[in-house]
């Protein structure tokens, strides 16, 4: 099977250079990362942080002039750009990374042409920028459990209780809901890991690309985790693991179940 081609598009003004090496490891999943490219002002302070760490991982800087104060075209250019590729061809897997939401009607139109989109950004981003994506992959979550050996206990943030009346505009205008991402809580991840389950055992593989279609962009991480099969093995009271060697002798396929009582 061919590799897909990978292109990673970079919104410095927006994203920490400390997430580099996590941003390459992601897009590499998808593929061979053919284009990494790098956008900001030039004069941006964020986009400064980026000089040293761009050589390092091979990402080019697309850097550019903001003519007038306090506006960058930077994203303008990442925009041209993201539709030069769409109509150019010879690339399958889009990685936009950003927690921008003014970068949603992009996202969309990458989706529309087919391509895959996997979005990247921090818990803040709008879910409107997430929700647009095939897979959204949270930066920062990922950040900590790489950072810490011993997982740690991510909580859902809580949907904000709907306010009085005066959140509402006038009469005749479109009501701006603007929610940062929502997590589902691990129990919620656990009931659904259970409803998916038979009594027999399955493939954690297969188990984890159900909860993808069920959860756009799921991912262990999230939850303080490296991998499913650390997920499965902190909740032991609620599942039991089965490994198998490959048949290349290598690898080890994972099952899982629901825990005999």
């Amino acid at each position: 099977m061919q590799e897909k081609q990978v292109a990673v598009l970079i919104d410095g003004d927006n994203i920490s250079p400390k997430y580099a090496e996590y941003i390459r490891q992601e897009a590499a999943r998808s593929g061979r990362i053919k284009i990494f490219r790098l956008y900001g002002s030039i004069n941006s302070p964020s986009v400064k942080s980026w000089y040293r760490v761009m050589p390092k991982y091979g990402i080019m800087p697309m850097l550019q002039i903001s003519y007038t104060y306090g506006k960058s075209i930077a994203d303008q250019a990442l925009a041209i750009d993201a539709m030069d590729i769409l109509y150019g061809g010879g690339i399958d897997v889009i990685c936009l990374v950003t927690s921008d939401s003014d970068f949603t009607k992009l996202a969309y139109r990458i989706k529309e042409s087919g391509k895959v989109l996997i979005g990247m950004g921090e818990q803040k981003t709008n879910e409107s920028l997430a929700q647009a994506c095939d897979e959204f992959k949270v930066l920062d979550l990922i950040y900590q459990v790489q950072d810490n050996e011993e997982p740690e206990e991510v909580v859902a943030k809580e949907e904000p209780e709907e306010e009085a009346a005066e959140d509402f505009k006038e009469e005749g205008d479109l009501l701006d809901i603007v929610k940062t991402i929502s997590i589902p809580s691990k129990q919620e991840i656990i009931e659904i890991i259970l409803d998916t389950l038979d009594d027999d055992w399955e493939n954690l593989a297969s188990v984890g690309a159900a909860l993808n279609k069920q959860i756009s962009g799921f991912d262990a991480r999230n939850y303080g985790y490296r991998n499913m099969t650390q997920f499965i093995k902190n909740n032991a009271d609620k599942f039991e693991l089965s490994f198998e060697t490959s048949r290349d002798g290598i690898h080890s396929v994972v099952y899982v179940r629901k825990k005999v009582k």
